[in-house]
């Protein structure tokens, strides 16, 4: 009877982990998300590892334990833990994962270190582990004194305030803990922080080698001539969306101001939440002069029809001169 009660502990455990973790997967949000998502990774792991190192519900002596179909196995006593401090433990050991699980996966790549997903990835793999691991040194306890979800009844938990009064009070506090812990580690881990969402915005040469690289930019342009580059957009807006980027040659004077602009492209794209463009064009200059600005103005949706820095959501600039190109360079490749 202990053996069957121990199969349905364990796949009830693994449905529990199962449940939110297909649900967080599948993109749902609002609270049913933060409920569900905090349950996977605030209690679940924690809960899992407890059974692995407290297999018993009581101290195991020598001699039950050698009455095990398993003795022998994993020494003559077995760790124990209580219901109730059990459940408690369970909170305590997920809470202080999470920093665990954040610079493990920093380690492994730092973009997906305080992903949602990851978090939760992590979270469940360790829960099934941890339930799986339990379950065999569970098996290797003596039934009678076997840790099993107690599917009886509320006994254990009614114990929790049949005490003294400083008990009852210490119990009181260390849930309220527990209910701050959880509520401030969901809504920062859990639930999507909208104060998160950004374009990067980057220009990009192609070097020697052949990579892309954020410099070697041309510092001269020749009248009639172009230079080819390649403009980044990457999106963690957290949702699809559609870029729009005009590229203008700016004078700009002594105090900052534009005094003649000319659009050299415009091109658009959208793209989907982490989504990286990569918009290979190529500038080629309308007007002459030194110190000429090269504006890229991203904007999301569609362009104003008089585009600046000021009205653009991104912007990323160059500078170059747009002069003929000088008699001694002209002489020296000759030469070559």
């Amino acid at each position: 009877m202990r053996n069957r009660a121990l199969a349905a502990d364990v796949v009830l455990t693994l449905v529990a982990i199962a449940v939110p973790t297909a649900a967080v997967a599948s993109g749902i949000v609002g609270p049913i998300r933060a409920v569900l998502g905090g349950f996977l990774l605030l209690f679940l792991p924690g809960y899992a590892l407890t059974t692995l190192v407290f297999p018993a519900t009581e101290t195991v002596s020598a001699e039950e334990a050698s009455q095990s179909p398993m003795a022998g196995t994993d020494g003559p006593r077995r760790a124990s833990l209580p219901l109730l401090e059990r459940l408690a433990l369970g909170f305590g050991l997920s809470i202080a994962l999470v920093p665990v699980f954040a610079w493990g996966l920093s380690s492994v790549n730092a973009d997906i270190a305080f992903e949602t997903t990851s978090i939760l990835g992590v979270s469940a793999a360790t829960a099934v582990i941890g339930t799986l691991s339990g379950a065999v040194r569970r098996f290797r306890v003596p039934s009678e004194s076997r840790y099993v979800i107690p599917f009886g009844g509320l006994r254990s938990l009614r114990s929790m305030w049949a005490t003294s009064n400083v008990d009852r009070a210490l119990n009181v506090a260390l849930t309220l803990s527990i209910v701050v812990a959880a509520v401030v580690v969901t809504a920062g881990i859990v639930v999507p922080n909208e104060g998160e969402s950004f374009t990067q915005v980057a220009i990009l040469t192609e070097s020697d080698d052949g990579d892309l690289v954020a410099g070697n930019y041309p510092e001269r342009i020749a009248p009639g001539g172009s230079a080819e580059m390649v403009l980044q957009v990457e999106n963690y807006e957290q949702q699809a969306t559609t870029y729009t980027v005009v590229v203008q040659l700016q004078r700009v004077d002594d105090d900052g101001r534009v005094v003649e602009q000319a659009e050299l492209n415009q091109f658009s794209q959208t793209l989907a939440d982490r989504q990286t463009w990569q918009a290979t064009h190529v500038v080629q200059p309308t007007f002459e002069g030194k110190n000429l600005r090269i504006a890229y103005l991203v904007y999301k949706g569609d362009a104003p029809a008089q585009a600046s820095l000021d009205s653009a959501y991104r912007s990323v600039t160059l500078w170059t001169d747009v002069t003929p190109t000088p008699v001694e360079e002209t002489e020296e490749t000759n030469d070559e």
